[in-house]
């Protein structure tokens, strides 16, 4: 229902945009193998995957999407959490229609929004990194190591490979307990 009228609020400010609008994290995926956006709107409250997984997985496909991410559950924790994922900003879905525009004028034109992003940025050096994050995001919703390969351009070895270090990483011999070890240690988001 946001989405859609999200979607009419876009194409009013920006007129000859086309528009497309998925339900879920696994859709939006699927639909940007096939064209790549300008600019992806995401929520962090989705069906299938949150929001913050799939920036995990954005930040990973070698794509480069800039992401507005308009929520109804921003507090300064997410807000730091999406930012530290790639996000190129974020919006309140309370906000109103001047400052979605603001938003997606500055982000298009490669700008962060709002202005003082960066006092959102956190300086910690992560345990895993951005791809092994991202992998074990896929993981969780239990995707087989092919899909994650295919999801992230990566070869199926490459994904072992990572799966591998990650286990090291986090001293788990498999992929349940790399999974449980990963929740208990905070580096499955929760929104």
């Amino acid at each position: 229902m946001f989405a859609e009228a999200m979607k009419t609020v876009v194409v009013e400010l920006i007129p000859n945009c086309i528009v497309d609008v998925f339900t879920s994290a696994e859709s939006a995926l699927q639909g940007i193998t096939k064209a790549i956006p300008d600019l992806m709107l995401l929520d962090l409250e989705m069906a299938d995957l949150s929001g913050l997984m799939l920036l995990e997985i954005l930040s990973q496909n070698g794509k480069n999407i800039p992401v507005l991410v308009c929520s109804g559950n921003l507090t300064e924790t997410n807000k730091q959490r999406v930012i530290s994922r790639g996000a190129n900003g974020f919006l309140s879905k309370s906000q109103g229609t001047k400052d979605i525009h603001d938003a997606i004028k500055s982000i298009l034109a490669n700008k962060p929004y709002p202005a003082d992003i960066k006092k959102y940025q956190l300086p910690e050096q992560p345990l895993l990194s951005n791809r092994q994050r991202a992998i074990l995001s896929l993981m969780e919703s239990g995707m087989p190591n092919a899909s994650i390969a295919e999801t992230l351009f990566l070869s199926t070895n490459t994904i072992k490979t990572h799966i591998r270090l990650m286990y090291n990483t986090l001293n788990v011999n498999s992929r349940i307990e790399c999974l449980n070890k990963a929740r208990e240690l905070g580096l499955l988001g929760t929104v």
